[in-house]
């Protein structure tokens, strides 16, 4: 048996390391900028009355979740009220009124005027009508007035949100202005980001926003470019680029959430992944290629590079399109080394 072991050992040895390797070709260079932003609600409001008054009653509390309509407040309205309901009276006495001069006009020209009855007391009578509508009229304005301001007595909620803040007791005397209460709404988030003005011109229909909560382990996810605005900060010589979110996250208003810009630049390079790379110590750097005379022999190019994105670099010298470039299995490999080229691409392995 242990003879068996050691043969199937050395043939595993002969054959060579196993590799993956990918085609060195150019691609578009994409810009690649790092954000620092912060979670944002459209909704955020400190609400306050319309009136002044004497806080009655306190209906929410500090993380109560309201839905638009939703009673916040309610101050004392007792005066009001009587006012509202002398209005009242006061416009049925004018609609009888108008009523009983209607019947007395619809009268005087029934029996014919001029003949039963003088004309000028059919005039009259018709000027009676005028002024009892007119009163009827003003009366109700007043009312629906003194309505409003009744109405003006209850703060409401304008928009569904959560009560981050409350201002206010029962018993406080408060005025028009003065904030009682703060509600954010926590599902129109958006992604607010500081951009620095010179990639502006680059921002174009292909450009890509990833975010990611700071400081956490998760991955980076897409988020849709919802409002760049065309207007630099004269101190930080930046500009607003808020994205929107295109799934359901755990986000809230105030977090800090990292952001990667993806900007086409417009130029090619050749590229090859990060993981081909071999530094050294003395500043060289390598990458290992198939040998183009040998199609399973090694062979090892200093290469010049610049900088990259995402897992790839860009190779400015030392490396021709089309090359066969190593990107596993490249440790423990030596010039002249024959090698098992692996049938998965280098995307596959990764996975």
């Amino acid at each position: 048996m242990a003879s068996v072991v050691f043969a199937s050992g050395f043939a595993v040895a002969a054959e060579g390391p196993r590799v993956v390797t990918e085609t060195a070709e150019p691609t578009e260079i994409i810009e690649l900028v790092s954000l620092d932003g912060t979670v944002s609600s459209l909704h955020t409001a400190a609400l306050s009355v319309e009136i002044a008054g004497l806080v009655d009653a306190v209906l929410v509390e500090t993380g109560d979740r309201v839905t638009a309509g939703t009673p916040l407040f309610e101050l004392d309205d007792e005066l009001e009220r009587l006012s509202v309901t002398s209005l009242e009276a006061e416009r049925r006495e004018a609609v009888a009124a108008r009523q009983e001069a209607a019947r007395r006009l619809e009268e005087a020209r029934s029996v014919g005027a001029g003949r039963n009855i003088p004309e000028t007391e059919v005039q009259a009578r018709a000027s009676a009508v005028r002024q009892t509508e007119a009163r009827v009229a003003r009366l109700t304005a007043n009312l629906e007035s003194g309505r409003a301001r009744l109405d003006r007595h209850r703060l409401v909620a304008p928009f569904e949100g959560v009560v981050t803040e409350r201002h206010a007791e029962r018993g406080e005397w408060v005025d028009p202005g003065e904030a009682l209460v703060n509600l954010v709404d926590r599902e129109e988030l958006r992604l607010d980001y500081p951009v620095p003005q010179r990639y502006y011109p680059l921002l174009g229909e292909n450009a890509m926003l990833e975010y990611r909560v700071d400081g956490s382990s998760m991955d980076w996810r897409s988020a849709e470019i919802a409002t760049v605005v065309p207007v630099t900060d004269p101190t930080s010589r930046t500009f607003l680029l808020r994205g929107q979110v295109t799934e359901t996250m755990a986000l809230l208003p105030g977090m800090a959430v990292e952001g990667r810009l993806r900007l086409p630049t417009g130029r090619e390079g050749l590229t090859v992944a990060r993981d081909a790379v071999q530094r050294y110590p003395d500043g060289r750097t390598t990458v290992w290629v198939l040998d183009a005379d040998a199609e399973r022999t090694v062979a090892e190019r200093q290469v010049e590079l610049a900088e990259g994105f995402d897992d790839r670099v860009v190779v400015t010298k030392g490396l021709d399109a089309g090359a066969q470039v190593i990107v596993r299995g490249n440790e423990v490999l030596e010039a002249g080394m024959e090698v098992r080229i692996d049938d998965r691409d280098a995307e596959g392995e990764a996975d």
